[in-house]
């Protein structure tokens, strides 16, 4: 974990990672049925100046004025704002949505926009906690109460990945435990708690945050303290390596070679769960907690992931799918895609949709095949099982939600069709052999987290692994432009490249 020979670049936590001007954690409250009486017991015990924001978010019916902001106002001693409009977020206030309006963020404000088109199924909660990951990232706090149906379960995910920490109400108190249960289900809940013990959680995560003392990096996370010098500067680093050993030698997974502002970003969050204030201190509790490196490992594994995101990238993928693979593939041949670090499979399936929707009338199931890795076992037996909550309706279109998923007990199922064409593998690109022979490959949002000179050598791999002509398609962060005589931008805005073919000195192509 040496600080030598980084470069500016390599602090970067990923595209979304764009840092917010609030110095105070911002509170995201997701509830539906029943969630007022549990939000009403949250702000009771709440001191009237807990340093903090809050942003309640329910599902309210558009034809009905909303009485929430009166009746919480009641509870608590905070200022309590109906958003109509766009707010300023202040300290020690509270927000709550108005009906048919959505809720997103922009730094320190709050954005409201028209529901023109309402969706078939409720998602209010699940829209909001991304934005409010992707704009207060380690500043954010995601609190899940009764409710029916499984809104916020998604968002969670990203509140996760951008260093942020979520709470579920304990489903056995909740009056209607559809929305914590669905939440807890997803395995990124790191509190479970009755609402009226959720305050004293907030307040303990806040004045633990204020107290982490992390090694020499640049400003992250809601840390105010000044990093340690001298001495105490190399233990914290000596630490550091520790940590990164104990969770190799534990899972076989070595970390050594992420960026460092990963690293300690994902250190920070557990930090921050355990509630260790250094990276002794976290290590001591490592070794002495070896049920803490499976949630370690997650934390460090994961990864922001969603069906179809960035819709326009996907659109500008599925003209180029069309033109440039189903068009020169012989009428007998399988098309093979592999989608690298697919986590919960989210994207591989989004993949096979779109290879289904553009291979020719005449081609069969078996024209296409995907191959599907990852190193998070936990996340493969999800991928595999491909059932995912109802709020998925906020990503993918009601003809594919139709033509490509059953919608069985509150939750959308792969069909067995789609399904058979992906196959799930414990991969590691960095140390297993490719697949091989491949049309595209699909890798959005790893590189961004290796050392420059690893990210070559994936790419490097991936190469080896298209056929010429082939296409790569990766994150909205990440470029192939340190092989830039290996591929040729396609659509760079995109992220789209070619595979080129390589020449031999006599002019000959080298066969991949």
């Amino acid at each position: 974990m040496s600080q030598e020979a980084r470069n500016d670049d390599e602090w970067d936590d990923g595209p979304e990672a764009r840092r917010s001007s609030l110095q105070f954690p911002v509170v995201g409250i997701g509830a539906s049925a029943g969630g007022m009486a549990a939000a009403l017991q949250l702000f009771e015990h709440l001191p009237d100046a807990p340093d903090m924001a809050f942003v309640v978010v329910l599902h309210l019916s558009p034809e009905h004025e909303s009485h929430a902001a009166p009746i919480l106002q009641r509870a608590t001693g905070m200022p309590v704002v109906q958003v109509t409009q766009a707010e300023a977020i202040q300290i020690n206030h509270v927000y709550v949505i108005a009906p048919a309006l959505h809720l997103a963020m922009d730094d320190g404000k709050l954005i409201v926009e028209t529901q023109d088109h309402p969706r078939g199924r409720p998602v209010a909660v699940d829209l909001f906690f991304r934005a409010l990951a992707q704009t207060h990232q380690e500043r954010a706090v995601a609190v899940i109460l009764s409710g029916t149906g499984s809104d916020g379960a998604l968002g969670l995910g990203d509140v996760k990945a951008q260093g942020g920490v979520s709470i579920a109400q304990l489903p056995a108190e909740a009056e209607y435990p559809g929305m914590p249960a669905a939440a807890i289900a997803t395995g990124q809940v790191d509190f479970v708690l009755p609402a009226a013990e959720i305050p004293a959680k907030l307040a303990a995560l806040w004045e633990n945050a204020q107290a982490i003392e992390l090694p020499d990096s640049r400003s992250i996370g809601l840390r105010t303290k000044e990093p340690p010098s001298g001495e105490a500067a190399q233990r914290a680093e000596a630490a550091l390596d520790e940590v990164v050993a104990i969770l190799a030698s534990r899972t076989g997974n070595n970390f050594r070679h992420y960026k460092r502002g990963t690293v300690l970003r994902r250190l920070e969050r557990r930090m921050q769960v355990t509630r260790q204030q250094n990276i002794a201190d976290y290590r001591d509790y490592l070794e002495s907690h070896p049920q803490e490196t499976a949630q370690l490992l997650q934390d460090m594994l994961i990864s922001v992931t969603s069906f179809f995101r960035d819709p326009e990238s996907y659109g500008a993928l599925e003209e180029e799918v069309h033109t440039l693979l189903f068009r020169r593939l012989a009428a007998d041949s399988q098309l093979r895609a592999w989608v690298v670090g697919c986590a919960t499979g989210e994207e591989a399936y989004s993949l096979a949709m779109l290879l289904n929707e553009g291979a020719p009338q005449a081609a069969s199931r078996s024209a296409i095949q995907i191959f599907a890795s990852d190193i998070d076992d936990r996340a493969l037996a999800l991928a595999r099982a491909g059932v995912y909550p109802e709020a998925i309706a906020a990503d993918v279109s009601a003809p594919r939600l139709g033509q490509f998923f059953h919608y069985e007990d509150g939750a959308y199922r792969i069909r067995k069709a789609l399904r058979e064409q992906v196959l799930f593998a414990r991969h590691n690109v960095l140390r297993d052999p490719p697949f091989s022979r491949l049309d595209l490959i699909a890798c959005r949002n790893l590189l961004i987290y290796l050392e420059r000179d690893l990210q070559a050598e994936v790419l490097e791999i991936f190469h080896f692994a298209l056929k010429p002509g082939g296409l790569l398609f990766l994150g909205s962060a990440e470029s192939a432009d340190l092989l830039d005589s290996r591929f040729t931008v396609v659509d760079k805005k995109h992220r789209i490249y070619r595979a080129n073919a390589i020449l031999l000195p006599r002019g000959d192509l080298l066969p991949l």
